[in-house]
């Protein structure tokens, strides 16, 4: 039995090769078992058991050992032919076939030479396995060359099984510092088939989850607008809590373009500043973008939002869609200052809002208001007497924006609301009263005008149950709905419309006291809404499978409030019908219609079947608005075997016979690599679908080690539902 100190030998190897901090890879295309680590056998921590053929004492200071040495401690086990060990000096020599080996990691190598009075090691000709990375190699030499920091010498990597180097790379020497979580290489080269493409002659990487400057993987792609396009991101740490992206793109057609990202983080506070700048050289004009947002928590619970962004141009988001995804497709974008704060019944907001219309020949009646500023006040208080309840909202807010009627608008609402429901009914009558109060300036009526309207509502309904099915394997529900509304008239014509619209055709806002979103219009009402909805559950697991629902408003009075002045004369609303479908848990089948009363005929209709399931996705969609649009698609990720994948959509608009969207993709994967393809093409209906844009797009992965190209899985998974990347 040996004491405790004499175990460096068996902590050396797990220190040269660090748990990496990557996220962990699918490796399950690869040979399986993929190596062979040996399981040492159990011991105590504290206990080391030596085995060997002979063991000489040389001097009081020297033990030999040899003929078949095995050194065990907890899941750690050493072997070698001969090994010598110095008790004065603390040195290890061993020679022969010298093996390492534990549950994650393997080590072989002819001579290793351990110092451990200077925490040190040489192994001469090493070849190592690690088990967490499904990772392998090679060196010339391994040196540690203290506690924290290990030299490997013309070393070769990969991540691919034995005999098979689809890529590796080979660096003339890497040092890792565990101390600093740093390591760097000198003249490495990236293999791939044997070829190599790249070619580094100094870079650093973190060996932790630690931050550090250094270049991120880059981009490649091509598309019409932009040409071909090589995008090098360099990330600089510069302090713990601050950091910052700098991203130069080079746009074949267009010229150098400067993207970055800064952030920050302190106690109270964090943010980030993102700037692009573009001197486009085939228009010839400078194009930019700017953004800066900043949270902050104050004291006494108040949270402040701080949004400032503006672009040149109404283009910008389109022609850069990696810039800023979030602000693709959009129209208005918004700046703004906010303070929250909310209580144990209350929420309470101050809000600056304003935006930049992207579309600057947009006309100023289709452009939003800015909020100059609003504040608003939400309570909810506990029922006071049985289960009545006494909610209350207040909005105060200046409206402002260019050529168009402004001022003050204050809104009140205050109800009364009894709330009683039990396992098979719910009854919720509910009186509200709404103040409103504006002082305007430049309208073409009245200046100052006040409205006030109470509100009655009944909102009543059953719930009937019955077990179903050959085995009562089903719960059926019947839930027939009552909901009365009635509201007097009040003649609104002279109120602006700063931020109302009608509400959508839907099911649920049949049910709604206000057939208008806002505060601008309070519809008058004297009608009562009959819905009907029945629901199936697996009565074992508690699954819905079914929601089907329908309903239809009944009118007793003309409704004369509208925002351009308009009556109504109908006697009842559009049919509206939703079902909602699981015939099993990766099959979901939704549709709705809307049965325009006026026309007779079915003025919205929507289908979508979505299937995903075992790497399967397949979608189907229909979309139709009378005089609007009427859309079709088609989508699918469809795994052909365990290693490719093909990937398409097709969005066409039936309206204008004109194809909205094609993608076409395809993967493949390997057990270290893997390549995504991605050709798309896309057109705008707003814009007639003149030059529809085309391009393609690339990625090559190398498990374990980084990723090259444009992030398809992004573009795919908003494009496609159910599509789950593989690697």
């Amino acid at each position: 039995m040996l004491r405790k100190r004499y175990l460096l030998f068996a902590g050396l190897i797990p220190a040269l090769f660090a748990q990496p901090g990557l996220a962990a890879e699918d490796w399950n295309l690869c040979r399986i078992p993929s190596f062979n680590f040996l399981q040492a056998e159990t011991s105590a921590s504290d206990e080391t058991i030596i085995e060997a053929q002979t063991v000489v004492g040389e001097d009081s200071e020297s033990i030999h050992l040899t003929g078949d040495v095995n050194l065990t401690r907890a899941q750690q086990k050493i072997f070698a032919d001969d090994i010598h060990f110095n008790k004065s000096t603390e040195s290890i020599s061993a020679t022969g076939k010298v093996e390492f080996a534990d549950p994650n990691y393997r080590l072989q190598s002819p001579s290793v030479q351990i110092d451990n009075q200077n925490d040190s090691a040489i192994f001469e000709q090493p070849v190592f396995e690690l088990s967490g990375r499904h990772a392998r190699g090679e060196a010339q030499k391994i040196e540690k060359l203290d506690q924290y920091r290990s030299r490997f010498s013309e070393l070769t990597y990969t991540s691919c099984d034995p005999d098979d180097r689809d890529w590796h790379l080979r660096a003339a020497e890497l040092e890792i510092d565990d101390e600093s979580g740093r390591g760097s290489a000198k003249h490495t080269t990236i293999y791939f088939q044997e070829v190599p493409f790249l070619y580094l002659p100094y870079f650093q990487f973190p060996v932790d989850d630690r931050r550090m400057s250094g270049m991120l993987a880059p981009t490649i792609g091509y598309d019409e607008t932009n040409g071909a396009s090589l995008v090098v991101p360099v990330y600089w740490n510069i302090a713990p809590n601050y950091d910052m992206t700098i991203t130069p793109a080079s746009l074949g057609k267009l010229g150098l373009q400067l993207n970055t990202e800064n952030r920050y983080l302190f106690e109270s506070h964090q943010g980030e500043l993102d700037l692009s700048y573009l001197d486009d050289e085939n228009l010839e004009e400078l194009r930019w973008f700017k953004q800066w947002h900043h949270r902050t928590s104050f004291a006494y619970d108040v949270n402040g939002d701080l949004l400032l962004a503006e672009v040149s141009d109404r283009d910008f988001f389109d022609d850069f869609e990696s810039v800023a995804p979030r602000y693709n497709d959009i129209r208005h974008l918004e700046r703004h200052l906010s303070f929250t704060r909310s209580g144990e019944i209350w929420n309470s907001k101050l809000l600056w809002q304003d935006y930049q219309t992207l579309d600057e020949s947009s006309s100023i009646t289709s452009r939003p208001y800015s909020r100059l500023p609003s504040i608003t006040l939400d309570a909810q208080p506990e029922p006071w007497i049985g289960d009545l309840q006494t909610p209350m909202y207040l909005e105060i807010t200046s409206f402002d924006r260019d050529e168009s009627v402004t001022g003050n608008r204050t809104h009140v609402i205050t109800s009364l609301l009894w709330n009683a429901a039990d396992s098979w009914y719910f009854f919720e009558p509910e009186l509200q009263l709404a103040f409103t109060d504006y002082q305007l300036d430049d309208n073409p009526g009245d200046n100052s005008i006040y409205r006030g309207l109470p509100t009655l509502s009944i909102d009543t309904g059953l719930i009937f149950e019955r077990l179903t099915g050959s085995r009562n394997q089903w719960l059926q529900t019947l839930e027939p709905r009552l909901y009365f509304l009635h509201t007097p008239f009040e003649d609104q014509d002279d109120i602006p419309d700063f931020d109302t619209s009608l509400s959508s055709s839907t099911y649920n806002n049949l049910f709604k006291n206000n057939r208008f979103t806002g505060a601008d219009r309070i519809g008058d009402a004297n009608q009562v809404t009959f819905g009907l909805a029945s629901r199936i559950f697996d009565n074992d697991s508690g699954a819905e499978l079914l929601n089907a629902r329908i309903g239809q408003a009944f009118y007793f009075k003309d409704r004369r409030v509208s925002l351009d002045g308009s009556l109504d004369e109908e006697t009842k609303s559009d049919a509206i019908a939703e079902l909602d479908v699981w015939p099993n848990s990766r099959t979901k089948i939704a549709a709705r219609t809307v049965y325009d009363q006026d026309q007779s005929e079915l003025s919205d209709k929507e289908l979508s079947v979505n299937y995903s399931g075992n790497g399967l996705a397949a979608n189907l969609g229909y979309y139709f608005s009378e005089g609007d649009l009427e859309q079709a698609l088609v989508s699918m990720v469809y795994p052909v075997n365990e290693r490719w994948t093909l990937i398409g959509k097709y969005q066409r608009s039936l309206l204008f016979d004109r194809p909205i969207e094609k993608l076409l993709g395809i993967n493949y994967e390997s057990c270290c690599w893997g390549l995504k393809i991605l050709a798309r093409e896309s057109a705008d209906e707003d814009e007639d679908f003149i030059e529809p844009e085309k391009s393609i797009y690339f990625e090559i992965t190398f498990k374990g080690l980084s990723q090259l190209g444009r992030d398809i899985d992004q573009q795919l998974g908003g494009a496609i539902p159910g599509y789950r990347p593989g690697f």
